[in-house]
């Protein structure tokens, strides 16, 4: 079975060679689209794609490495006017961060000017939607910078995605709203389907028959399909140093070895199994031998992505 590439672990802005590790179909996330960005993903449309990531919050303290929305809209008009086909397009709100009235107006703003470009030229595009979510270090790191959310859970209360819900409505026309992982988003112009999908297979030509679900899913609700992080660097939180990112670990990208793999005994049933040095949030299942993604709470308890 094949596997989507996909750029979930770093920003693929800050690799020089990104588009020489593409797979047949890859799902391309970024947070900045640069000049060099808007002529490569241009000559790999055929194989791409690209979700832009725009909360809204660039240049804030939330996201203090990141563009603003309207430099990011101009470059978004750049990339189509480039040839990159607007299908193979999806804006990312992802995370909506709703801490009080000044996030909100920033994602309102998001909204409102891609609106304009997509009444001007009478198109419509996907648009994918989260909410924050707040591990506990993500919680310290907004508690360091003075920031108090308003509710402590991990997963926002229900009446946030009301909230988000509200929001997004009255665009619901000019934008194809998508989120993955998250039932509590119920409105009906809000559609369950994976980062990774069949609808970007389709997009992009490829045989649906050669890709399928994965044999375990990063977080219990995911809809994605199979996928393969492509960039070869380790995860680490980049150079855009956004509060809320989930990796906790922050360093220069090297390139990724192989991980060292060893044997190591299973005391109740006495067998071998592998054993891998792995840098969290990184853990290895010893049951299925599957890489899993997620962070470590305490000595014993894993919370999964």
């Amino acid at each position: 079975m094949k596997q989507i590439g996909i750029t979930e672990t770093f920003d693929p802005c800050f690799i020089q060679d990104w588009e020489t590790r593409l797979l047949e179909a890859n799902v391309i996330i970024s947070k900045e689209l640069t000049d060099e960005m808007v002529e490569k993903l241009c000559i790999v449309q055929d194989r791409v794609i690209f979700h832009h990531t725009v909360t809204g919050q660039g240049g804030t303290v939330l996201e203090p490495g990141v563009e603003t929305p309207e430099t990011e809209f101009i470059q978004f008009t750049k990339l189509i006017e480039g040839g990159f086909p607007l299908s193979h397009y999806v804006l990312r709100l992802d995370p909506i961060i709703l801490l009080d009235a000044e996030t909100q107006a920033r994602v309102v703003k998001v909204l409102d000017l891609w609106k304009t470009w997509l009444v001007e030229t009478n198109n419509s595009i996907r648009c994918r939607v989260s909410i924050v979510d707040l591990y506990p270090h993500v919680k310290q790191r907004l508690a360091a910078a003075g920031i108090t959310p308003f509710y402590s859970t991990f997963t926002a209360p229900r009446a946030v995605f009301r909230r988000a819900t509200d929001i997004l409505a009255p665009y619901s026309g000019l934008f194809r709203f998508e989120s993955c992982a998250e039932r509590d988003f119920q409105a009906m112009f809000i559609r369950r389907l994976g980062c990774a999908s069949e609808e970007d297979l389709k997009i992009l030509g490829v045989n649906l028959a050669d890709y399928g679900p994965p044999a375990k899913k990063q977080r219990g609700e995911c809809m994605c399909l199979a996928k393969k992080q492509i960039l070869g660097v380790k995860p680490g939180r980049c150079a855009h140093g956004c509060l809320y990112c989930f990796l906790e670990i922050k360093e220069k990208p090297e390139m990724q070895e192989e991980p060292e793999i060893s044997t190591q005994v299973n005391l109740a049933n006495n067998t071998t199994e592998p054993a891998m040095t792995l840098p969290d949030p990184f853990r290895v299942n010893l049951a299925t031998g599957d890489i899993e993604l997620g962070i470590r709470i305490g000595d014993n308890m894993w919370l999964p992505f």
